[in-house]
């Protein structure tokens, strides 16, 4: 398959020309030139295989380091210290100029298009930045871009929906999971989760506006079997399953997250253990939270009798979204529950929820 490698074709598209994928497994793509392409007719863009880039592992520590970096920019020292810790014993500059090289040449290769890894000098430095989302793509990048807009349309008295389920289709993964980057990866990783998690109960909360009570059970449940030890996640999902009187569901979701916390010699915190109190006691629950803006490390605190869930609040003065749970509901009619999927996939915990 041909890919892209004239001006012309990047000038006619206006579409980036590599695309990265950091959630889950990493992966390159690049833009394929089609000299016929009709308009509105979507990219297309071929899959770079492994092979032409995994051998190469100075080149791609040098692009992985660079994506990690705040506006995908360094400087040649932070560069040699971060990817030639003990640079001493090497010629670690003229390592650093071989892999911009083979990083230009040949994995980010655009032909006569220019270069999309660009050397700057700013202040007495040589800095080396990676072009914008412009022209190389990145999901993470783009997952932070959908939150935004999201936020801002919502703000606008527009409808969020759409852009906060395309941010969710993006979600999807780890970034950067390799161990080898995890030091690098660490801050951006926290951002993207946070990211991650608003977008997961903000949906939570429009789904739930409109009553379709199964979607936002599908979402929580594909939470918790990411990470089990979610306990965001499971305490929604247990008031749910209580809401539709399925009481012993709840508790089973609860016994295993709690079993995989001890293996992590760990527990489960005192909200959620209140909570899970509540429940065995058949009491009535009720979670109030303000907009779902940023949910990891909320803390779930007790009010009266209530167990109350209070996040940070951004952005316009949000209405709030009331989730009262009773024991036996009263009234109305009990939306169809969402149907458990064989879990075919394992989490990164090693292990499967269990199917109530």
């Amino acid at each position: 398959m041909q890919t892209i490698h004239d001006s012309d074709e990047y000038a006619r598209t206006g579409q980036p020309l590599v695309r990265i994928i950091m959630l889950g497994e990493f992966a390159l793509e690049r833009l394929v030139r089609t000299p016929s392409r009709i308009e509105d007719e979507p990219p297309r863009y071929a899959r770079v295989a492994r092979s032409e880039w995994s051998n190469r592992g100075p080149a791609m520590a040098l692009l992985k380091v660079l994506l990690c970096r705040a506006n995908r920019r360094a400087s040649r020292d932070e560069l040699i210290e971060a990817i030639w810790p003990d640079h001493e014993a090497i010629n670690a500059a003229h390592a650093l100029d071989s892999a911009a090289s083979v990083l230009r040449r040949h994995i980010l290769r655009t032909g006569e298009v220019g270069s999309l890894l660009l050397t700057l000098r700013s202040g007495g430095e040589t800095i080396l930045k990676l072009a914008g989302q412009q022209r190389i793509w990145v999901d993470a990048d783009a997952l932070l871009s959908l939150v935004s807009q999201a936020m801002r349309a919502e703000c606008q008295g527009q409808n969020p929906l759409p852009l906060l389920e395309e941010a969710y289709a993006l979600a999807g993964g780890e970034f950067l999971e390799d161990d080898l980057y995890a030091q690098w990866a660490q801050g951006r990783r926290h951002t993207l989760n946070g990211a991650r998690h608003r977008v997961l109960f903000k949906l939570v909360d429009l789904y739930l506006e409109d009553e379709r009570v199964g979607l936002a059970e599908e979402l929580l449940f594909a939470a918790l079997e990411e990470d089990p030890a979610d306990e965001d996640a499971l305490c929604r999902l247990m008031v749910l399953l209580v809401e539709q009187q399925r009481r012993q569901e709840a508790l089973q979701l609860y016994q295993y997250a709690e079993d995989v916390l001890q293996e992590e010699q760990a527990e489960p915190a005192v909200y959620t253990r209140e909570l899970v109190r509540r429940i065995r006691q058949g009491l009535v629950l009720r979670e109030r939270g303000e907009r779902y803006t940023a949910v990891r490390g909320q803390t779930l605190f007790l009010v009266g009798q209530d167990v109350v869930s209070r996040v940070h609040v951004e952005g316009c003065g949000a209405k709030r979204a009331l989730l009262t749970a009773n024991a036996a509901r009263c009234g109305g009619q009990t939306p169809p529950p969402y149907q458990y999927p064989p879990l075919r996939r394992r989490s990164r915990r090693q292990a499967a929820l269990p199917v109530g």
